[in-house]
């Protein structure tokens, strides 16, 4: 298993695991964390897929909406522009959230 793929399996774990402790928080409505945890899970969600979309990987931004690797250019660039949005209303909130 070369580094990319390794990599790819990390980040993942990552992700899962802010999933897991964001939905721990939520659940335990614990306000400021909680919403602190979505902003973080967001931006490291984010951050997993422009991951994929660099090294030309599948990735996924919605249940059903996969973008192969091999799909149009115009197609990949939609989705990492959809990811970006995201990665930017994660950033933002994230800025906010820890500056008050």
């Amino acid at each position: 298993m070369d580094i990319v793929e390794r990599v790819k399996k990390i980040s993942f774990g990552i992700v899962l695991l802010a999933l897991v402790i964001m939905l721990f928080l939520l659940f335990g409505d614990v306000e400021y964390y909680g919403l602190l945890s979505v902003y973080v899970f967001l931006t490291l969600w984010s951050l997993d897929k422009v991951y994929l979309w660099y090294f030309n990987f599948d990735f996924g931004i919605a249940n059903q909406l996969k973008i192969k690797k091999d799909a149009p250019k115009a197609i990949r660039l939609f989705g990492l522009t959809f990811v970006l949005f995201v990665l930017f209303i994660a950033i933002t909130g994230l800025l906010q959230q820890t500056a008050t």
